[in-house]
């Protein structure tokens, strides 16, 4: 196999031995690295190549080159190009074969500011594989061949143009796969794909790479920032995040009028004039941001386009278009999603975000159809708008000849249309299709709403009105047009379990068709249903239906609209009853004889309660959410009315949904409370020590809390850890003063609901102890009184069936802590426990604990916002028990171990409580913290162990518990005497 590796002032390798040949590092003039050993028809590379400002353009080959396969293994090493050019002659580049070029198993491979003016860019090969590869940068790099059009007069006038270089030229195909870290194109300039420029007969695949991939900034002559041509451009099953943003052409050969679609100065990241573009099954998001065009499509130009099985979420976002679709035109266009997609801000003169047409891509093929289906996710179209007439908006055009096949969404997803589509007939022989609504058994929503718009914006019916050309029949799920937007279509008809719901300025009516050709169709509404929330606001406007000179027939019954209970039964409007016109229907006829009066299913809810209703005929005595009457003083004929009607003759009855309570507010006393008993235990090695002087103590605190739900109050658990620093003085008569201040950091979880606070606690304490002796016995009274302050950050998940909603926040806490503990000999003055009590040296002790506090009022931010007032608790104890020592005599390190056991009732309470109150209506109600019980039992192992005369370390275990709480903590620290 003939090779050649040339530099800019010698022939390195006249020639390759057929023989394996190694050879260690060599620098040539300090600008090459050669590190290559050959093995048979393979290069295999020993340690990293570098190609430093070689100057090639005269050279009469390739850098490396073969005229057959050339494989390329780096065996874990890198190759750079850098500041290189490329030779002129033929098709000769950088690396370039005759037929398959491959590169693998390299830890870079680099390009950066290299240059060619020749015809076959930087690397070209029949076949060129990219794989195994760590990391794939290119920048800077420049790719500026520009032969003339050549057009010739004999025997028929044509132009000829020659797309060719790129960095990367592949004949047949390009494939990059499984490349792991980075996959990088900057600031690249070409005439055509700065990235990749192919054939149209090329295959182009990039596949199974978990490699984030940037391409950026990159900019063409004529058309396709990054990739241009091919028969097939396939991204499959890559998990990495794929960013096309910032990438642009323009179009220099613009007056030319070649024989085929070269698409000048179309696509501003990828540009495919006659073939596919698929995107399937990929992980990973991807984003086209701020890509332009002074043609078509600032991001993607392509004749057929597939979305299928993305799990990743797409953005289409700024995206600006000269003339036709802002981020997508296509001939065909097919949008079946697993995830989310968004278009938004994305500007053309036609098609704000698409473009679907039969004009794109080859003109003999004329079937031009659009395809969207929204699955375990929202495709949502969002301030898209028509560059040439400021502020309308617009999602979608399909121009005449195009057809929209269906537009769906599975269980579960929205697709959803905030911006209009436009939708236009051809001008000969146009017909009435079909448009299905939730095609193939899909049940989710499509959406029309004009949400969003200011009141400017409303003024102009371009921006809220859609024009479908088609009979739109509603399969599934449900068709919402809602909030001021217009659907015109020419004809109607909902089938099976297919929905149309209504909502508040919801307008569907018969489009307007020049000559009446084709024919419209009547209306058929078998399945009707209004949006509750739309309607209950002051500003709220009837629906209408008006299909002009067709007939309008409803069957069934109305029913509500799928929507979030807490949202429409927290709505202040239905404290009382409110009736509310919700649509008029008009037409050559209303029929309505299948669709009398009744009552609306109604399930169980919390909230407001009351029931729906719906009558042809206005209410009396019920007044509209506007506060006036239903429909006006004389409501239009054939007006549907729905009714609220109260459980009760004064008001609805408010049940607060307890998910909402917020106990873990008021639990968050309990667990100051619970931060003041810890540091409490860190004092026991303090009354333990039996050294006079100056004591110092550093301790580490850790704690573990469980309350299980009970009595219909919720449960909670947390873990914290901290520590506190003390300072004491012992005097000789073993009397004990002294201060201490600690931190205690962590989460307490609600149960059973997702909602978590995290404490910041601060507690400063005084402590002492002193004898009390009397002529039989010695007393030892000890207390500790102490103040603490927390910190809470409160965040609150509700999960409910469409989506995830949020709240959060923060307040602070006050608590107070006093203990009062007297340790006396009383067991042995019993007779029952005297034995024991000599056997075992015990001794007995009576506490009082007193527990205070109170919580700040706070006001929540977010979603199903609550506010809670100042809230207080209390409690005391009284526990009584027995305690004894085991001595240890160690020689190097004895040690003193102490065990309390006591039984610890709770004599008085006032459980934590405070007032929780609905932002959205100011209903309340009185909340309750965790109801604990009041017997309970205390355990304790203290163990001091003697370091050195004045240095004493320990580690203590505390267990406090009752029925369904349980409280565990740990601690260690050292002490010294001074």
């Amino acid at each position: 196999m003939p090779l050649s590796f040339k530099s800019s002032s010698f022939f390195l390798f006249a020639c390759l031995c057929s023989g394996s040949y190694a050879f260690a590092e060599i620098k040539l003039g300090g600008n090459i690295v050669p590190p290559i050993t050959t093995q048979g028809e393979e290069i295999i590379f020993s340690s990293d190549a570098i190609f430093k400002n070689i100057l090639g353009a005269q050279f009469s080959t390739g850098f490396i080159n073969s005229s057959e396969d050339l494989p390329l293994l780096g065996n874990g090493h890198s190759l750079t190009f850098f500041s290189c050019q490329a030779p002129r002659k033929q098709f000769y580049t950088l690396l370039f074969t005759k037929k398959t070029l491959t590169l693998e198993n390299f830890s870079l491979i680099s390009f950066t500011d290299n240059s060619s003016t020749g015809s076959g860019g930087l690397i070209y090969g029949k076949n060129i594989i990219l794989k195994s590869i760590k990391e794939l940068r290119c920048s800077g790099n420049r790719v500026t061949y520009s032969p003339p059009a050549i057009t010739t007069t004999t025997p028929s006038s044509s132009t000829t143009i020659i797309t060719g270089p790129a960095i990367f030229q592949p004949t047949n195909s390009l494939i990059m796969e499984n490349i792991s870290g980075a996959i990088t194109f900057f600031s690249n300039l070409s005439n055509f794909g700065s990235a990749i420029s192919s054939t149209p007969t090329t295959t182009i695949t990039i596949r199974n790479n978990s490699a984030s991939m940037d391409f950026s900034h990159n900019f063409t002559s004529s058309a396709g920032g990054v990739i241009y041509g091919g028969q097939s451009v396939l991204f499959e099953n890559n998990s990495g995040t794929i960013t096309f943003t910032a990438n642009s052409c323009a179009n220099s050969l613009q007056g030319l009028t070649p024989t085929e679609n070269f698409a000048l100065g179309s696509g501003g990241a990828i540009c495919i004039p006659t073939g596919t573009l698929n995107f399937k099954n990929n992980k990973g998001p991807y984003t086209f941001s701020y890509n332009a065009t002074p043609n078509d499509a600032g991001a993607i130009y392509v004749e057929n386009c597939n979305f299928i099985g993305n799990q990743g979420a797409f953005v289409f976002d700024s995206n600006t278009a000269a003339k036709n679709g802002g981020a997508i035109c296509a001939k065909v266009l097919n949008i079946e999603s697993r995830g989310s997609i968004d278009f938004k801000y994305n500007r053309a003169e036609k098609g704000g975000a698409i473009f679907i047409g039969p004009s794109i891509g080859d003109p003999i093929k004329t079937t031009s159809t659009l395809t969207i289906q929204a699955s375990k996710g929202d495709i949502t179209f969002e301030r898209n708008m028509l560059n040439t007439k400021p502020g309308i908006r617009n999602a979608i055009t399909v121009e005449g000849g195009g057809e929209i096949v269906s537009l769906s969404a599975t269980e579960g997803s929205r697709l959803l249309f905030y911006d209009p589509i436009t939708h236009n007939l051809p001008t000969t022989s146009p017909t009435n299709k079909n448009i299905m609504i939730n095609a193939n058994g899909s049940s989710g929503s499509v959406v029309f709403s004009s949400q969003g718009l200011s009141s400017t914006e409303l003024l102009l019916p371009g921006n809220t009105t859609t024009t479908l050309l088609g009979t739109v029949r509603v399969a599934g799920g449900e068709l919402a047009i809602t909030e001021n937007a217009a659907v015109n279509v020419l004809g109607f008809a909902t089938q099976g379990s297919g929905q149309l719901t209504l909502g508040s300025g919801g307008a569907l009516g018969l489009a307007d068709i020049t000559g009446g050709t084709p024919a419209a169709v009547d209306f058929t509404i078998g399945k009707l249903a209004f949006d509750p929330i739309s309607f209950l606001k002051k500003d709220f406007a009837a629906a209408s239906v008006n299909a002009k000179t067709k007939t309008v027939t409803l069957t069934g019954a109305l029913s509500l609209a799928n929507h979030d209970e807490d949202d429409l039964y927290d709505t202040p409007l239905l404290k009382s009853p409110v009736a509310i016109p919700i649509a008029i229907f008009k037409g050559a006829t209303v029929t309505k004889t299948g669709f009398p009066d009744g009552d609306i299913v109604t399930t169980s809810h919390y909230g407001y309660q009351g029931k729906w209703s719906y009558t042809w005929t206005r209410p009396l005595l019920i007044s509209a959410p506007d506060g006036g009457f239903p429909g006006g003083l004389t409501p239009a004929a054939n007006t549907l009315f729905v009714v609220w009607s109260s459980d009760t003759p004064v008001h609805s009855t408010y049940i607060l949904n307890p998910e909402r309570y917020g106990e873990i507010v008021s639990n968050s006393l309990w667990i100051s409370f619970l931060g003041n008993q810890s540091f409490s235990d860190l004092l026991e090695d303090v009354f333990e020590a039996n050294h006079q002087g100056l004591c110092i103590t550093a301790k580490a605190l850790g704690a573990y809390v469980e309350h299980t739900p009970r009595i219909g109050h919720e449960g909670f658990s947390g873990r914290y850890g901290g520590y506190q620093a003390s300072l004491s003085m012992n005097y000789v008569d073993e009397t004990t003063i002294g201060l201490s201040f600690g931190q205690l950091y962590g989460k307490t979880n609600a149960n059973p609901y997702d909602a978590h606070c995290s404490e910041q606690m601060y507690r400063l304490s005084f402590f002492g102890r002193f004898p009390f002796v009397t002529k039989h016995m010695e007393t030892r009274i000890s207390w500790e009184t102490a103040y603490g302050y927390s910190n809470n950050h409160l965040k609150t998940t509700y999960i409910k069936p469409n989506k995830t909603r949020h709240s959060q926040g923060q307040w602070h806490n006050n608590s107070y802590y006093v203990l009062v503990s007297a340790e006396h000999p009383f067991l042995n003055s019993c007779l029952l426990t005297s034995p024991l009590a000599k056997a075992w040296d015990l001794s007995g002790f009576i506490s009082a604990e007193f527990l205070g506090g109170w919580q700040s009022k706070f006001t929540e931010t977010g979603d199903l916002a609550r506010s809670f007032s100042r809230g207080k608790g209390y409690n005391v104890s009284l526990p009584i028990g027995c305690s004894s020592q085991l001595f240890t005599s160690f020689k190097k390190a004895p040690s003193t171990l102490t065990m309390k056991i006591a039984y610890k009732p709770d004599i008085y309470r006032v459980n934590p409580h405070n007032i929780v109150t609905i932002v959205s209506n100011q209903e309340s109600a009185s909340i309750s913290g965790a109801h604990l019980r009041r017997h309970g039992l205390f355990l304790q192992m203290h163990d001091l162990v003697d370091l050195s005369e004045k240095t004493q370390a320990f580690l203590n275990y505390t267990f406090d518990g009752k029925n369904g709480f349980t409280s565990h903590r740990v601690s260690t620290g050292v002490q010294s005497i001074f």
